[in-house]
């Protein structure tokens, strides 16, 4: 078996990069006028966030979540034929879904599903067989994540009022995600890393991040409330009143992981970077209900800024822990994060004030780079084996 199909990060997260550096500067091209729009999915912006939330972050998530399990579980790595088999899956949808010809959709529609229900099927045979019960509100995500984008190729097909929603129900599952992982990993890794700095530095224990608590908890089901609020189309007063609360309540959580103190290891602070995404998506999408923004700000913040962030931040530093190489940052992937976070705040801005075409293109021309430096440092490391360097940790 060849080394990329021995588990899910090497080839998943190995398709995610490539997708990434040629799906975003294409689409940008298009909306620029110099190549024609994508029409598989209707309206070329449906398959520009159909292609991010299932495309690109569904390659991430899948890489994350198959690899994660087997450290949950203590069960082995999902690999081999099955993991061949959903990695061909999302390629083929992939190829079908940006050619022109309408006889390619049914095809499409059943390999992208395919991907998903296949995904949920794998993570639900190793959780429910260790009883993870911890880790069933993953499971949930993962299953509802299928049937929207199932109800949303249902609406585009009919023609359909609540298609838009159910594309955006598929976006809310993936930030609800976001904040689930990020919630996990982001206090335990700083938490660790500070104790580190500490230790060398023989100084007295300094605040160290809290572990999920009831503040976290209502932060959540804050989140959550205001994503059903948005799916709604609920009275926008109170919407914006939860959505306002929200960011409030995420900017606090984020502060009490001491991040502030992460500046000098860029696989670190670079969490705390997408997490902070998160309370400004809430806060600009709040402002977009009573019409002081337009609501692709919010949109953005979220898609560029959080999940994007959170995929590039979580899925180097799972490379480099189950590939048996220590856990540190390189110039080239230090440059992809700032990249990365350029391209995110030239692509909000291009929302909300003038210049939109050039801050667009400069946000294509960053995320681009950035996924190039990604490549150009991982992509050896998940395509080769194992190093053998003692005291390497797995980090998911």
């Amino acid at each position: 078996m060849t080394v990329i199909f021995t588990y899910a990060f090497r080839s998943l997260f190995l398709l995610a990069t490539l997708y990434a550096i040629a799906v975003v500067p294409l689409w940008a091209a298009a909306w620029l006028g110099y190549l024609p729009m994508p029409t598989s999915l209707g309206a070329p912006s449906w398959w520009h966030a159909h292609e991010m939330i299932y495309g690109f972050a569904g390659a991430a998530i899948g890489g994350f979540a198959l690899t994660a399990v087997a450290m949950w579980t203590k069960r082995p790595p999902v690999a081999g034929a099955p993991l061949m088999i959903l990695s061909a899956l999302w390629l083929i949808a992939r190829i079908l879904f940006a050619l022109p010809s309408p006889a390619l959709l049914a095809p499409a529609i059943a390999t992208d599903l395919g991907y998903g229900v296949l995904l949920f099927v794998l993570m639900s045979r190793e959780v429910i067989s260790a009883r993870s019960q911890r880790n069933y509100k993953v499971l949930l995500i993962l299953g509802l994540l299928p049937l929207m984008n199932g109800l949303f190729f249902l609406g585009m097909t009919r023609n359909a009022g609540w298609t838009k929603t159910a594309l955006f129900a598929g976006l809310w599952l993936v930030v609800l995600l976001v904040n689930l992982i990020g919630g996990r990993v982001i206090p335990g890794f700083t938490r660790n890393w500070l104790k580190r700095q500490l230790l060398e530095q023989k100084r007295e224990p300094a605040t160290l991040p809290p572990m999920f608590d009831r503040f976290d908890l209502l932060t959540t089901w804050l989140m959550v409330a205001f994503a059903i609020l948005h799916l709604l189309e609920a009275p926008a007063r109170w919407t914006a009143v939860i959505g306002l609360i929200t960011s409030v309540m995420l900017f606090i959580r984020l502060t009490r992981w001491q991040g502030i103190h992460t500046g000098s290891e860029p696989l670190v602070w670079v969490l705390h970077v997408a997490f902070s995404w998160l309370p400004l998506g809430f806060l600009l999408l709040a402002f977009a209900e009573i019409g002081l923004l337009p609501q692709t700000a919010g949109v953005h913040a979220l898609t560029s800024g959080a999940v994007t962030t959170m995929i590039i931040a979580i899925s180097g530093r799972a490379a480099l822990g189950h590939t048996g190489r220590a856990l540190e940052s390189h110039p080239v992937l230090t440059a992809a994060y700032v990249l990365i976070t350029v391209a995110a705040i030239c692509r909000v801005a291009a929302t909300v004030g003038p210049g939109a075409r050039p801050l667009l293109a400069v946000s294509a021309v960053a995320w681009f780079l950035g996924f190039v430096c990604f490549a150009w440092r991982y992509v050896p490391i998940l395509t080769q084996p194992k190093a053998q360097m003692p005291g390497s940790l797995p980090t998911v």
